[in-house]
Formats: C-alpha cells, structure tokens, sequence
C-alpha cells in the first residue's frame, strides 16, 4: 500500500498573509455559562455547558488570527482577561467600555428543543419602528458587520439558513450584552448545540476551527484588511451505503500531502488548512472503497466540496427481538438491524441452549430484520442467536439467546425478557445473555409451547392477551436500567385489570419501584405487584429459600445464586390480599401468590411475584417444579359449589378506602378457625392499636378502623396467628 505524509498545518498559517489589522482594539465574549473547570459555581444546566464549551474554544482560535493580523484583542473571561467565573452583562460590556475597544462581539450557539438549526446574527435596535433591521444604534456599522457575519458563517458551516436582524424586531427587547456599549457591537449564534446532527458537527473542533474561520473573514471583509492568499477546504462525506455521514475515512489532496481522517462520532466533516490556489484532485479511501473528485481552491475563502462513498462501515452486536413458534415444524426469529453495514446474518440454533454448532444454521441477506426456520421436529423447544457479518467485520458478540416451542397448540406461554443490565455493579457481566433457557427448557420437558420476545418488542396490552400466562424475568435489573417504565407498568396495569396471569421476578423490582420509586412506581408495585418493600436483602443473606407450608410451593427448598451472583434479593411483604409462598427465614418473604380482581378490573387475574432471579436458581428439577406448579396455578379455574358460592383459596386481607380519613374498614378471610390478632404499627414498628385479639369462624370478616387521634402517615394492618401472618400498608391522610 502506498504509504502517505500527511503535513499538520498550524491554524496560523491562515492568517500569514497581507492582512492588516494594525490599529484595531476588538473585545471578544464567550457567551454564556462558566469558565471550564468551574461550572459548579455558575449553577449552569449541563446544556449552557455545552455551549460554553465551544465558545470558549471559538474565542481563542478567533483571537489568534486577529492577533496575528495585527489587532489588539482583549477577551471578557475564561481566556487570558477573565474578571471571574460567573461574569455579568454588565461587567462584559464595561470591559469593553473601559478598553475603548473599536469593536465589540459575542460569540454564542443557540438552542431551541432540538427542533430547529440556523445562522443568526444580532445588532442592538433604537426601536422596533422598522423591522427587521432598520434604526440600528451604529448605522452602517454594527448592522453591516451582521449581514457579513451571518454570510460568512453560513457559508463556512453550511447551516440550513441564516439571519441578519435587529435585536428588537427579533426578540422583542434589546439584548444585554449589547445595550449601552460604546462602540458597534454584534452577537452570532452561528447554529444550535442542541440540534442532533449539530451536536455532532459541534464536537468536532475542525469545525470550530472553521467558525472561527469564518469570524475572522467577516473582521477582515468589515475592515477592508485584505484576505490571506491562502484557502482552507472543508467539507461533508455522505456515505451512500447507509445514507448517512461517513465514519474513518480518509480524505487526502493528491500531489499536496495533506489529509484529515474523519472521525466516528457521524458529523462527516471534514477540513484541510491553507491550500495554495489553483486545481486539486481529492480522495476519499474508506475501508474497502474508494472515489475522487476535483475542487478550484480560491484565496481568502472557506472553500467547500461536499463528497460522498461507499462505504462498508465496521457492524456492531445484533439486537434479538423475538423468537415466535410459527407452527408445529417452524419457529420465526426476529432482530432489530445493527450500527454499520451488514452483508448478512448467521443464524445458530440449539435445542438446549448451551450446545450449538460451530457452523450457522442459515445465513440471510443483511437487509433481513427476521427469518422463519422451517422444517424443525414438532414438540421440540429450539433456540437461536445471530451474528452480523460483512467483507470487514462480524458482530463482537452473539447476540441474546431466544428460545420458542415447536407446537400447533392454542395455549402458550410468553417470556419477556426485561433483563438489560451488565456490566458495572450489576451481577451479569455479558451484554448478552442464554438466561431464556432456564425458563424455556422446563416449560418444553412440560410440554407447553412458549415464545420468547424482548420487553422493547412489548408495546401494547393486546400483544400478551394471546398467552395463558406471561412470565417476565429481570435479573438484577435496577434503577439506572428501570425495571418496569411507566409504559409497562401501564401495559401490565392493563393486562391484569382485564384478569392476565403473571409470573414474575426479579432481584431489585421492590428496590426500584417501591423504595426509590415515584410516587406511580410505589401505586403499580404496591397496588398490582401486590407488595410492599421490606428490606434490600434478607437476614442473614444467605442464597436460600424455601416454600411456606400449604402454600402451593409447599416442600421446596431453593438455592439460588449460582447462574450468576445474587447478592442484593429483595425482602418483601405481601399486600392486598396477596400471600407469602415463599420465604428466606421464618420472617422475610421471598415471594407471594394473588388471586382475584386487580383494582380496575372486573375478570379475575392472577400473580406470582418471586424477589430473586429465577434464572439462578441452582437446580433444574427445583425451576422445573416451580413452574410446573405455577402452570396449575394459572390454569385452573376457582372452584364453586352448587350455590355458586366461591370457596376460599386462601387466607386475604385487605383495607378500604386506602387512602383513608379518619376510618376504613378492615376485611379479613380465613380458612382455618383459631385465634387470630389484628394489630397497627407506625413504620418504627412501634404497635399503636390492637384492633382484635380473639377466636374467629371460618369465613370473612369486617372490623372498624378508626384513626381519628392520629397524625397523618403510612401504617402497617398486621393479621397474625399460628399460621398466617398477613400484612396490608395502609395511609391516613388529614
């Protein structure tokens, strides 16, 4: 390969020519925000810092050329004159007063929801009899310096459009920075830092170089000073293939030695320093490809040549999105496409999960976003992970494993897989994972057909109405990740008001929603998850449960925490009418079982809400039987008898109104007779009312609660006796 010097011009090779500057005083102002390094003390939201930022690198590019064109240059802060952190308008402009500066300009980036993107250059107005631009405070002056500010900006950058206005025609009031200067002064805003692709050309300081460029062409215009004999190139690559800015390629003037690599951040620009006048041939070499063209560099002028290849870009990890059981002999696989440019995709297939072949079972176009697998054996469970490949790369890992159950039977079951996290604090240390198999595998040796999808592939109630049950699994997803978001929560709100079945678990949903929650993340976990948060982890924290004598649990023991650590499972306490089914020790609850109407339902649905992951449990027989025994759960109808009365399940407990003031009523259902006490703590665990203390029937039950005497706050309704101990979280509001 033919081996390339590239030359690094000094940016001051711009301005080494007959410019002629000798005599002027110019004053320069980063606009808004802090000095870099004391943000803390200038209160600026994360946006201002942005845009100081790249003021703060425009202004000292801008006065370098000036300088060296023989200006005298005095900046309002953050450069070598800087009065403090957090300067005022007012201590900006005296400044520039008190130089008795000949000219006077800010430097700002604009800003407006991300929607809009221009040029735009300000004066300061007499008034607003005239607009857009009449009656300027320096006629011919400071309004002529912004006609040629917004050009030359506009020019150089290649914004969308650019304005030249009048301070009190476009914004109703005259500006600050402006107002009672001495001297003509001008504000730009040469594009908005929070536009997406702007962003992006921001963070490139070749093209900041290329605005301060294009300010200082607009001194030397507005002063009659000459231009340098000199002219840059500038520029942005379009990549055909994916119809977007280039990534890394390199762009190189044949017979000049010189280049610049662009960079990976998607802006697509890029820039070459003072080329002599006259005819270049360009190249632009990409990985595997390469185009020319030609350009006529002119003197004194921010030369643009916009070009455009195809190029082959480096593919990244393929996003799985669902694995569906298409028919007794057929399972569809879908995907979401990678970043770059893929030839195409390796589909794997196991019908485990653990044991695959070293050869993919098909390949597909790289335009494909899913692929049907016919001609698999009817009554097998199959699982699938891809790859993205091209002519340069292949994807750095496999993605997720999804699993589906061959089977033309009606009733199936969906597994949504909500477990993003990795890496970090987080158990999981892989970006992807094979954890569907633990819940497929068992639900295959049971023979129940069942699909797999990703939580972002859930998007509506509808799309889990199709399923006897739906078990979504977690792991240790958290806050940073959000376990349920607010459209989730209102999708399985949904699904469980309209009697759904769901099963699931997770070692951090009680941390996330209802102890570090909002106040509609406390409303779903307390009030549809059927729980309150006890405690980030059990005493002592040992990765062991078992199931609570006649729950239907009954008889396991569980040791979990080998698939990956679980160190951090969540202790809760049922609520609502939900009971415990699985405990650590004899006090702290691992996991609960509801049945009946959620409140704004009519149907009966049902939950098993577990407090550690699943997926690590150590024994196969052990998830096995869990969900052997959840499937009978969810399968089976409430019985009745001849007079339609419903025998109870279970023993319940619940309190209306919740919110209450200053009584609710308490109701209780027992399938044992016995002694029973019904007791009320505040949240120190401190008893405040005994409610009941005696011998009850069979059946359901009714008491007053009355708080008249109390202050407003969260209480706990405690039923206890020998075989039941029920909790409900109630809340007094005066």
């Amino acid at each position: 390969m033919k081996k390339m010097l590239f030359i690094f011009i000094i940016f001051t090779a711009l301005i080494a020519s007959a410019q002629n500057l000798n005599g002027i005083k110019i004053c320069l102002d980063p606009g808004h925000g802090f000095i870099p390094g004391q943000a803390a003390n200038c209160n600026d939201a994360e946006t201002k810092r942005f845009e100081s930022w790249i003021n703060h690198y425009v202004v000292p590019q801008l006065r370098i050329c000036l300088q060296n064109a023989g200006a005298s240059v005095i900046t309002t802060r953050a450069d070598y004159d800087s009065t403090g952190s957090c300067i005022t308008l007012t201590q900006r402009k005296a400044i520039a007063n008190n130089a008795n500066v000949n000219f006077f300009h800010s430097v700002h980036h604009n800003a407006f929801l991300g929607t809009s993107n221009y040029t735009l250059a300000l004066f300061k107005q007499l008034n607003a009899n005239d607009c857009p631009s009449g009656n300027p405070a320096w006629p011919g002056q400071a309004d002529l310096m912004a006609n040629i500010l917004a050009a030359k900006i506009f020019q150089g950058l290649q914004t969308p459009s650019s304005l030249s206005r009048g301070d009190l025609c476009f914004l109703g009031f005259n500006l600050g920075v402006l107002s009672t200067l001495n001297m003509p002064g001008t504000l730009s805003e040469a594009s908005f830092f929070d536009y997406p692709a702007e962003i992006l050309r921001l963070k490139n300081l070749a093209y900041l170089k290329t605005e301060a460029e294009a300010l200082y062409h607009a001194f030397l215009q507005y002063y009659n000073a000459g231009f340098p004999a000199h002219g840059s190139l500038v520029g942005f690559i379009q990549n055909t293939t994916t119809n977007s800015p280039a990534k890394k390629v390199l762009v190189s003037i044949e017979g000049a030695n010189q280049g610049y690599l662009v960079d990976s951040l998607g802006n697509g620009f890029y820039r070459i320093d003072s080329l002599v006048p006259g005819d270049y041939t360009i190249r632009v070499t990409g990985p595997l490809d390469s185009t020319f063209a030609t350009v006529t560099i002119q003197g004194g002028k921010i030369n643009v040549k916009n070009l455009s290849i195809q190029q082959t870009e480096i593919v990244g990890d393929v996003k799985l999105t669902g694995v569906l059981s298409s028919s007794s002999t057929s399972i569809q696989a879908l995907w979401q496409k990678p970043s770059g440019t893929p030839d195409s995709f390796y589909i794997y297939l196991s019908e485990n999960g653990i044991s695959w072949d070293t050869i993919p079972y098909r390949k597909v176009s790289g335009a494909a976003t899913g692929t049907v697998i016919n001609g698999l054996i009817e009554g097998k469970s199959y699982y699938v992970k891809l790859k993205a490949k091209n002519a340069i790369s292949e994807s750095p890992n496999f993605s997720k494993t999804y699993g589906g159950y061959t089977s033309v039977n009606t009733s199936k079951v969906l597994i949504v897989d909500g477990f993003n996290r990795y890496g970090g604090s987080g158990s999981n240390p892989n970006p992807a994972h094979n954890f569907t198999r633990y819940y497929g595998n068992p639900l295959g040796e049971l023979g129940i057909r069942f699909e797999t999808v990703s939580n972002s592939l859930v998007t509506t109630t509808s799309q889990l109405t199709n399923y006897k049950y739906v078990i979504w699994f977690l792991g240790d997803e958290s806050t940073a990740d959000e376990t349920f978001n607010e459209d989730e929560q209102n999708i399985l709100k949904t699904f469980l008001d309209g009697g759904g079945n769901l099963f699931v678990t997770g070692s951090e949903i009680a941390w996330d929603l209802d102890f570090k929650g909002t106040a509609n993340d406390k409303n779903f976990f307390i009030n549809y998850l059927k729980s309150v948060y006890s405690a980030d982890n059990p005493t002592p924290n040992t990765p062991f449960a078992s199931g609570v004598p006649g729950s239907i649990f009954d008889g396991l023991n569980i040791n979990f925490g080998q698939t990956y650590p679980e160190d951090w499972p969540d202790v809760i306490t049922q609520f609502g009418g939900s009971t415990a089914v699985m405990r650590y020790n004899s006090t702290q609850n691992a996991a609960i079982l509801f049945s009946g109407t959620f409140p704004a339902g009519a149907n009966e649905g049902k939950l098993i809400y577990v407090g550690f992951a699943f997926e690590t449990i150590a024994s196969d027989s052990i998830r096995k039987e869990i969900l052997s025994r959840a499937h009978t759960f969810f399968t089976t109808l409430v019985s009745v008898d001849n007079e339609s009365e419903i025998i109870p399940k279970d023993y319940s407990l619940s309190v209306y109104p919740n919110p209450f003031n200053p009584s609710a009523k308490v109701n209780f259902t027992n399938d044992l007779a016995g002694k029973y006490e019904i007791r009320v703590y505040n949240l120190l665990g401190e008893e405040v009312m005994n409610l009941f203390d005696d011998y009850l029937e069979v059946g359901s039950h009714t008491f007053e609660l009355r708080m008249n005497d109390f202050p407003s706050g969260i209480y706990l309704v405690n039923v206890r006796s020998d075989l039941v101990n029920l909790s409900e979280k109630v809340m007094l509001l005066k």
